[in-house]
């Protein structure tokens, strides 16, 4: 295949064109699309509308997939699609994440990244942003960079979710780069400072890691995907498109035992 990379102009992003699905993903390609993945974090396919097959035959280029988590999740009673249920299928006229957060950091081993495919959107709204967390990282004061580096912190919901602690800044294993790993979705302490202290401290990465300079906004149209990483970017569905109808398809991509977890 002759893929066509294309870099957005915004802190992250690329669009793919020339991606074939009726032809098997070889190995040329698989190496080509793992390697724009890995520089440019998310990968838009325009329209390219793949069928249920696709779609986890893409994902496992990644890694290996499941509907949901491995593990602890709150999506058990959501509907799934696929042969071993590996596709989810995201319904926002029955849940809507409009916050920023990183999927199921609240797991022991998070998910690596994950698949998305636009099935009907609104005429109108229902945008997708992601945030470059090795952007943000890179941007704190050296200071804050040397506080942060040797600490880390509590995710998940008391009752609702698992619970489990990672460290506020993680090293990719694909890159070796350096990414800040909290998101107000799911982080809820620091561990190992006073209540106020980890208030402020998670308030303050919350809020730099949100800025606008370190994000790019994807307006969806019918059969688009999008590929992002998880270890190294947050996401936020944009909720303004009100009553109308807005479903995608999801796989969760996982690696092989020890890769996925943050270090």
């Amino acid at each position: 295949m002759a893929l066509l990379v294309e870099p957005l102009p915004q802190a992250l992003g690329a669009r793919v064109t020339g991606l074939d699905l009726t032809q098997p993903i070889d190995a040329t390609t698989t190496a080509e699309l793992r390697e724009a993945w890995f520089a440019h974090l998310v990968l838009f396919f325009p329209e390219l509308a793949p069928t249920d097959a696709q779609h986890i035959a893409l994902g496992q280029v990644f890694g290996t997939l499941a509907a949901t988590t491995q593990g602890d999740d709150d999506y058990r009673a959501q509907t799934t699609r696929g042969p071993g249920g590996e596709i989810l299928v995201l319904d926002g006229a029955k849940e809507r994440a409009n916050a920023w957060h990183t999927d199921v950091t609240f797991t022991a081993r998070p998910p690596v990244g994950s698949l998305l495919a636009m099935q009907t959107c609104p005429d109108r709204g229902g945008d997708t942003m992601w945030s470059n967390q090795y952007a943000a990282y890179d941007a704190l004061s050296e200071p804050v960079r040397t506080l942060i580096d040797g600490l880390s912190a509590v995710h998940g919901r008391p009752g609702l979710t698992g619970m489990t602690s990672h460290p506020l800044v993680i090293t990719h294993p694909g890159t070796g780069r350096r990414a800040l790993y909290v998101n107000r979705g799911w982080t809820t302490r620091i561990e190992g400072v006073s209540m106020i202290e980890s208030r402020a401290i998670l308030e303050m990465l919350f809020d730099h890691s949100e800025k606008p300079e370190f994000t790019v906004r994807w307006t969806w149209r019918p059969g688009d995907a999008a590929l992002w990483d998880n270890r190294c970017t947050m996401h936020y569905a944009v909720d303004d498109y009100g009553t109308e109808t807005r479903v995608l398809h999801r796989v969760t991509i996982y690696d092989t035992p020890g890769d996925d977890t943050p270090d």
